[in-house]
């Protein structure tokens, strides 16, 4: 089988997590690492024998030799380069949330054209208990569905050691907080565990800031949401 030729843009946690992922797979190469933090690309590339370096996404999207691309930066870098990715042919996986909004996932949608993209908002409903509540589903054995629930909750926990990174709670940078760092998972596992039958009409949904016993879990400035609940 021929492998794909991969890229990962942004090498922080999550993207050096796709490139052993990717590697571990035995589907893809990958052959190139960008960040704008070079050093990081460049202990990426070392660590998992990655060739190819460059400080910047655009730089790796016009690499002709790469195919796919992992776009995994925070939100508001996304949308510019999925649409250079698809601009020059490439597949593109994107890390949550796709975009800073609604209007920008539709402007990459558009210039997909028939190019394969995806995101990583199915993490829970691939599990084995998820696919065990899917296939009990579509028996009919429950009959019409009236209520699906939801809910995750996880302890707070110590203070983290470093400053959590400013991007993931601040909604210049990431569109939102936990309401789209979250709240992907939880629709993607409840409409796919329903076989993506269920349509919403009403969406009633409240999201509230971190209490002030918590602010040292979060970084300086953050003006995002930490808690949602939502009725659909």
């Amino acid at each position: 089988m021929q492998r794909i030729k991969l890229g990962v843009i942004g090498c922080g946690v999550m993207g050096v997590r796709h490139v052993k992922a990717a590697q571990d797979s035995g589907e893809f190469e990958v052959i190139a690492v960008a960040d704008l933090r070079e050093q990081l690309a460049k202990d990426a590339a070392a660590k998992h024998s990655v060739p190819k370096v460059y400080g910047n996404g655009d730089a790796l999207l016009d690499d002709s030799e790469v195919e796919a691309v992992v776009l995994a930066m925070p939100a508001f870098a996304r949308t510019p380069l999925a649409l250079h990715a698809f601009r020059n042919g490439k597949h593109v996986l994107t890390e949550k949330p796709v975009a800073m909004n609604a209007q920008e996932v539709e402007r990459m949608i558009e210039a997909r054209g028939k190019l394969t993209a995806g995101c990583c908002s199915p993490r829970f409903r691939l599990t084995q208990s998820a696919e065990a509540a899917t296939a009990f589903v579509a028996t009919g054995a429950l009959g019409p569905l009236r209520v699906v629930r939801c809910r995750a909750l996880s302890a707070a926990g110590k203070p983290p050691q470093a400053t959590p990174p400013a991007w993931r709670l601040k909604k210049s940078l990431n569109g939102g907080g936990i309401l789209l760092n979250w709240g992907c998972y939880d629709l993607d596992y409840l409409l796919g565990i329903t076989g993506w039958t269920l349509k919403p009409k009403l969406v009633l949904a409240q999201t509230w800031t971190v209490p002030p016993q918590f602010e040292s879990h979060i970084a300086p400035g953050s003006d995002a949401e930490t808690y949602f609940t939502a009725f659909i």
